[in-house]
């Protein structure tokens, strides 16, 4: 018999007047049909039209040399010639009044320069500063930051991925980045002082344990060791260098890019109150009242994934027939819960008119409107914002009140009582997996060694009995660096992957040393059809030989009833 218990965790909802949301949500555009800033320019006396939009996201386009020069705002090329006085000065030319709320884009890409490399960063400092001087010149409201990597192998904010990782340790890598976010914001600073960051996430993507980002650090003794491992680990430290010198008027917005996938409205309101409440733990002690003063948070909503096809496998509640009532409670529910901000982020449609001559890419992401894509999308986006303007109009403030913990999400190991499960006799077969050749993994007596890999794992197959809830159990102990992790997925009978939201779970090990074994524990309910169990031993983010992990004493149980 093996136990495991939890407990559940009370929030408190965060009000104060800074929050309040404006008289009318302010709802902005973005996606692969973005204008340009010419585009904008050209076509602005076109829109919104018959839309509530009040602004959107702007690419630029250089007129020579590289033609998305901020798309690589993390390198090292160049910006102090850019080509753009064209796209500039016709944006500052036209009246904003109509779309007041449009932020220019800069991505984090390729985020191969090291944090101590003084040189690259000074590069990177610059792209910030010029940056916010084209913006302001143009009279946009702010930038939008997108952090995410899409240059393999780089990731900007992921230890492991640092080109000087084996000189220096997670805590000098934290002051480094704390230090580069103070030359960064103060450069932004100086060019735009009352501009709005906005960012796609911030510290909601490190709110809750993620199934491949990596477990919250949030309210664990083990902090460092969950931030070391995590593929977001030192952006905590960046925010809290913009927060040292982060003058009161401007504002940062954590666009909670977690909410394309969210399905009720208690998720988009649970996830706010942890990035007020838990996001503010991320950040040193002296800057959490700035935090709680000058972080917005805002939501938003992925149109491929309300269509019917467009997104694929990533479609929400792909069995409704009712997608714009879908679109409807989501919409509602970022409005509701955010304060103030909603991005309408798509891919395979557009907003705006053609770009034609004007656009990013000539010939590129050219899709039909969202009206075609998606009919009736304008007429239901107007009713939900007048609705939500006159609801605001009329609001009374709430009473701080108990609230529910966030819901319970694929990384979720198990409930809030104690859960017990009889062992079964059953014999695995194991397998192997090793994404890196620099890793080593060895399998023997029923245990997994996993050494210098980026990401690799042992992994253990078993047959299952429909609808039956199990209980998975592996002790665990490193040495050295790196993220351990249990996975369960589900294989047909035929051998085919069968992924679902409902039947897959990731858990991360306890509290603890890292040092001192650990016993993951993750419960899982089989699919309604006959389906294998394959449990993964995952040990990733490692970087020398002197990094090792260690699986053992693997138990499968039936959860009793």
């Amino acid at each position: 018999m093996v136990h495991r218990k939890t407990f559940l965790v009370l929030w408190l909802v965060w009000v104060s007047a800074s929050s309040a949301q404006p008289p009318s949500p302010r709802i902005i555009t973005c996606g692969w049909n973005a204008p340009t800033v010419a585009q904008f320019a050209r076509d602005l006396d076109k829109m919104p039209g018959e839309l509530p939009l009040t602004g959107c996201v702007l690419t630029l386009h250089a007129d020579s040399g590289n033609p998305d020069p901020l798309a690589t705002a993390h390198g090292t090329d160049d910006w102090s010639q850019l080509d753009v006085r064209r796209s500039i000065e016709a944006a500052a030319a036209v009246s904003k009044e109509s779309m007041p709320d449009n932020y220019l884009l800069l991505k984090a890409n390729p985020g191969a320069v090291d944090w101590f490399d003084n040189d690259g960063w000074q590069t990177i400092v610059d792209h910030y500063r010029i940056a916010a001087r084209l913006a302001r010149q143009a009279g946009l409201r702010g930038l939008l930051l997108d952090f995410e990597p899409y240059t393999h192998p780089h990731r900007q904010f992921q230890y492991s991925r640092q080109a000087a990782a084996t000189e220096h340790d997670f805590a000098d890598y934290q002051i480094a980045t704390r230090r580069r976010g103070r030359e960064m914001m103060k450069a932004i600073a100086a060019e735009f002082p009352d501009a709005e960051i906005c960012t796609f996430f911030l510290l909601s993507y490190l709110i809750e344990d993620h199934h491949h980002r990596g477990p919250s650090p949030v309210g664990r003794s083990d902090a460092q060791w969950c931030l070391a491992g995590h593929a977001y680990g030192l952006l905590p430290a960046l925010v809290d260098g913009w927060l040292d010198v982060l003058p009161p008027s401007i504002t940062l917005i954590d666009g909670c890019e977690n909410g394309y996938w969210f399905t009720s409205a208690g998720q988009f309101e649970r996830c706010a109150q942890a990035v007020r409440q838990r996001g503010v733990q991320l950040v040193s002690g002296a800057n959490r009242e700035k935090y709680s003063n000058q972080v917005r948070v805002a939501f938003p909503v992925y149109l491929d994934a309300i269509h019917p096809d467009l997104a694929g496998r990533y479609t929400l509640e792909p069995t409704r027939s009712d997608r714009l009532a879908l679109l409807k409670r989501n919409l509602n529910a970022a409005i509701a819960s955010g304060d103030g901000l909603v991005w309408l982020y798509g891919e395979q449609g557009r907003w705006w008119p053609e770009a034609g001559e004007e656009s990013l890419w000539q010939g590129k992401d050219t899709y039909p409107h969202w009206e075609t894509q998606i009919p009736g999308i304008s007429r239901l986006i107007k009713s939900v914002v007048v609705d939500a303007t006159q609801k605001a109009a009329s609001k009374v403030p709430p009473q701080t009140k108990p609230s529910a913990p966030p819901d319970s999400n694929p990384t979720a190991a198990a409930g809030d009582a104690e859960i017990g499960a009889s062992v079964l006799d059953l014999q695995p077969v194991w397998e192997t997996r090793n994404g890196d050749p620099r890793g080593e993994v060895v399998l023997g007596d029923g245990q997994v060694t996993i050494t210098a890999a980026e990401d690799a794992s042992g992994i253990a197959t078993f047959p299952t009995e429909p609808n039956r809830r199990y209980m998975i159990q592996v002790q665990v102990v490193q040495q050295g660096r790196g993220l351990t992790r249990l996975s369960v997925r589900w294989k047909t009978p035929d051998g085919q992957w069968r992924t679902s939201r409902d039947n897959d779970v990731v858990a991360y090990p306890p509290d603890g040393d890292p040092f001192t074994p650990r016993t993951i524990t993750a419960i899982v309910t089989a699919p309604p059809q006959p389906h294998r169990m394959v449990v993964t031993c995952n040990a990733s983010r490692q970087i020398t030989k002197d990094d090792a992990a260690l699986f053992g004493n693997l138990l499968i149980g039936v959860v009793d009833d």
